[in-house]
């Protein structure tokens, strides 16, 4: 009887983490919660962003079919992501909106953002 009550506690011990973790994965990543940017900012002020971490909105235009980068318009200018730095990537969601956390750098003289968190449809991708 020892054993079936320790098999017992061990399986809802095993349910009550899990049950947790869904609950932390759906809670908004705090980055994702700040002030958010627009894109055109980036764009006329590249230098007074350049190595800050940004949060911006938008809806995703382009994305390569990899996942690992996508152009993203926040109705004020595009702008383009790059999140494979960060060694994630996200299914196909082009059209959809999107939340960007990352760092403004240049690429070829362009702005442009290393995305380290990226949220389409509430889905949490880092």
């Amino acid at each position: 009887m020892g054993c079936n009550r320790l098999a017992g506690a061990l399986v809802l011990a095993t349910l009550a983490a899990m049950a947790l973790q869904v609950v932390q994965a759906a809670e908004e990543p705090a980055e994702l919660k700040g002030e958010i940017v627009n894109i055109q900012d980036i764009i006329t002020n590249e230098p007074g962003y350049d190595g800050k971490n940004v949060l911006i909105e938008g809806k995703i235009e382009t994305e390569c079919p990899s996942g690992c980068w996508f152009i993203l318009n926040d109705g004020s200018a595009s702008l383009y992501i790059d999140i494979l730095p960060s060694n994630f990537v996200i299914p196909q969601k082009s059209g959809r909106q999107a939340k960007v956390y990352g760092e403004v750098t240049t690429k070829d003289n362009d702005p442009m953002i290393v995305g380290k968190i990226v949220e389409i449809d509430g889905e949490v991708f880092r």
